[in-house]
């Protein structure tokens, strides 16, 4: 990447994140479900979390990881899941966004613990510290991925589309 063009991703994703954190919400969950979130800091440090570790392929670093499991943000919404995922439900597609304006997909079989059982976290931590500005406040975590395109830093939304 040219040097002008490294700078100025880097000031938009800085300026994204900061204005992520002027107003106080971490993290939503919108579209397609019963019951939209949005996380403020405090709320998203009550949630279960849980703890894994997993390899990034992008830098071969292997880290213990804490956070939230994507299917469960995604259960507390309302997606249907296990044995009331049926029929058109099945189309059902997750998409996760960056500050930076980078997405990524799921489909809801890949991601149901009686389909694809693809685990997922919804990371705050690495090594037991806050991750670093530029990757957090959240940070996707796909362990089983060969290349880590899905592995979004920055995370602020998740938006699930049902039916497209």
């Amino acid at each position: 990447m040219k040097p002008i063009r490294l700078f100025t991703f880097c000031v938009i994703a800085q300026l994204a994140a900061l204005a992520q954190q002027v107003s106080g919400t971490l993290l939503e969950i919108n579209g397609d479900v019963s019951h939209a979130r949005t996380f403020q800091e405090q709320e998203w440090k009550q949630l279960k979390h849980v703890s894994l570790t997993a390899t990034n392929a992008h830098d071969k670093k292997t880290a213990t990881y804490s956070g939230v499991p994507l299917r469960e943000l995604l259960k507390d919404a309302g997606v249907p899941s296990g044995e009331s995922l049926r029929g058109k439900a099945f189309s059902t597609v997750i998409v996760v966004s960056a500050t930076d304006g980078y997405q990524v997909s799921f489909s809801i079989a890949e991601l149901d613990e009686s389909v694809g059982n693809l685990q997922v976290l919804v990371a705050d931590n690495e090594d037991g510290k806050p991750l670093v500005q530029g990757a957090g406040p959240l940070r996707l975590v796909v362990p089983s991925d060969k290349r880590p395109a899905r592995w979004v830093r920055m995370v602020k939304a998740i938006r699930i589309v049902a039916n497209p």
